[in-house]
């Protein structure tokens, strides 16, 4: 089998038919969906079993969406892996343009492409300017977490070797810890298309995770530091440009929270890591006047 979609899914009664056809609905024939229900509690599995007899389907207790996607690939059978948000859209042709990249590119691990949003209701949103390296992508991506799981395919056998999603930070951050992992053991692609929708919504966008991602990053780039330094010439800087700003929006996390002090030693780490950040210096005059 050339491809396997794996879908975790958690309370997405509103989304999950849509998104199951249009991974079902693909013009690359040899492939197969697997759906990973962790332990919904709404309407989910009765919309999900409208396709029984089309999907591979396992309903469990709930483990969060990085055991949910593990799962899946452990018994996919493609020998490529697609992941796919409960919320998000596949274009027709996307499985089958991003295989075909991967077939005529042995070298590569991972390919990604690019997309579009929509809203809740399904109507496109203002388009967003986003990256498109290709090949040794690690640094860029270090400087900048800009790929998501809807939008990859990856061999297989390589996501097994890379140790998979990581539980412990689930589900804020596992997957840029797993795509900064496969990008540091060989080149990554990308087919310049949009061929992902990705859904802008309340539960996907919630404060608590704007909240929690700068610190949750700094978590995930401390084990890629030595990595960095080791093997790019301007690794130090690159470090301390991406800690700066990690800094200062941990730093605008503790304004909103009202804790000031510290705010303040944020603001202190940010620019003793890139004194050259004028948008600190900013935040800094007027921040505390919001």
């Amino acid at each position: 089998m050339k491809a396997s979609v794996v879908i975790p899914v958690y309370n997405a009664q509103d989304f999950i038919a849509e998104t199951i056809e249009s991974a079902l609905n693909q013009t690359l024939n040899d492939h197969e969906v697997i759906v990973i229900n962790d332990g919904s509690t709404d309407g989910s599995e009765k919309e999900i079993l409208r396709y029984e007899g089309r999907i591979v389907y396992i309903s469990r207790e709930n483990r969060g969406v990085s055991a949910s996607r593990n799962e899946g690939a452990l018994i996919a059978k493609g020998e490529y892996i697609a992941f796919l948000d409960q919320d998000d859209l596949f274009m027709p042709d996307k499985l089958d343009k991003m295989s075909r990249f991967l077939d005529q590119n042995p070298d590569y691990i991972m390919v990604y492409s690019k997309g579009g949003r929509i809203d809740a209701a399904g109507n496109p949103l203002p388009f967003k300017k986003m990256p498109d390296y290709s090949g040794d992508i690690f640094p860029k991506l270090y400087m900048h977490c800009y790929i998501a799981p809807s939008m990859v395919m990856c061999r297989r056998q390589s996501f097994l070797d890379a140790g998979m999603f990581q539980g412990r930070f689930s589900s804020e951050g596992e997957d840029y810890d797993l795509f900064l992992r496969i990008s540091s053991l060989a080149p990554v692609g990308i087919v310049r298309e949009d061929l992902v929708k990705y859904r802008v919504h309340m539960d996907n966008t919630s404060k608590s995770k704007e909240q929690l991602a700068p610190f949750r990053m700094e978590e995930v780039l401390e084990q890629f530091t030595p990595y960095l330094l080791k093997h790019y010439r301007f690794g130090w800087w690159l470090h301390r440009s991406r800690m700066a700003k990690i800094y200062r929006e941990q730093a605008r996390v503790y304004l909103q929270l009202g804790k000031t002090q510290d705010a303040a030693r944020a603001y202190r780490r940010s620019i003793k890591s890139y004194p050259l950040r004028l948008d600190v210096y900013k935040d800094m005059l007027f921040g505390y006047k919001r």
